[in-house]
């Protein structure tokens, strides 16, 4: 937004230097008229509306306001999604790294419906049910659950969505979870690839956040303007089976 200042100053300025010189323009008219016999020279009384040439030059600054200012807000959308999925990767090699060094396993659960995902210990030892003091635990999660709502992250709207997570069993096929193992992979046998969503129709865009079984490591791709056929019907069919 800070980049944005200087131009809006310029235009406004523009604007106001138009107003200037059409409203001087206006009283001079007036003047000629005065003085070549046509109307009586008065002073000016200011009504309580506006003019219609100010009312003119203030939908023109606003559409001057508008035509730099929307583009500005949807062309960042690549950058609130890469933000987005570096929150979701760091709280995957969260996860693992509690696998790794407490020898368990944890369990990621997602809930597209309400936009968010929690963490819990899923192994034998309980112990470790309790999870570490966190910042980023909700004031109101139980000591052994940690929610991340992408609704609360620090983005202006449109905001982050969870849109869909698939396991790649050769097609997509809807899933709801995550689990880490304690040698740092997961218990799928495939790939697990969460995808988030910002803004709606023709500017929407997606990115995906992609889980290696083996390694439990993570890769961001680029956000592209579709999701997949195979992941859209992935999706379709969970949703339809969940109702």
């Amino acid at each position: 937004m800070a980049r944005l200042q200087p131009r809006l100053h310029r235009c406004t300025k523009r604007a106001a230097e138009c107003l200037r010189l059409l409203l001087a323009d206006e009283v001079h008219s007036g003047s000629r008229r005065s003085s070549s016999g046509g109307f009586p020279l008065r002073p000016i009384r200011r009504a309580g509306g506006l003019t219609l040439i100010e009312l003119l030059m203030t939908i023109a600054i606003l559409g001057i306001l508008a035509a730099i200012l929307i583009p500005q807000f949807t062309s960042d959308l690549p950058d609130r999604l890469n933000a987005g999925a570096q929150v979701v990767s760091a709280d995957f090699d969260y996860a693992r790294s509690l696998a790794v060094s407490n020898n368990s396993s944890y369990l990621v659960t997602f809930d597209t419906a309400n936009n968010l995902y929690f963490l819990r210990h899923s192994g034998a030892n309980g112990q470790f049910n309790t999870l570490p003091p966190s910042p980023f635990r909700q004031t109101d999660d139980p000591v052994d659950k940690q929610t991340t709502k992408l609704s609360a992250l620090p983005f202006p709207e449109p905001g982050i969505r969870l849109a869909a997570v698939v396991q790649m069993q050769g097609s997509a096929q809807a899933t709801t979870s995550l689990e880490f193992t304690p040698l740092g992979g997961t218990t799928s046998t495939n790939p697990t690839v969460v995808w988030l969503s910002c803004g709606g129709g023709a500017t929407q865009r997606f990115i995906s956040i992609a889980v290696d079984p083996v390694t439990g490591l993570v890769s961001i791709g680029p956000p592209v303007s579709a999701l997949p056929m195979g992941v859209t019907a992935a999706q379709n069919g969970a949703a339809q089976s969940g109702s």
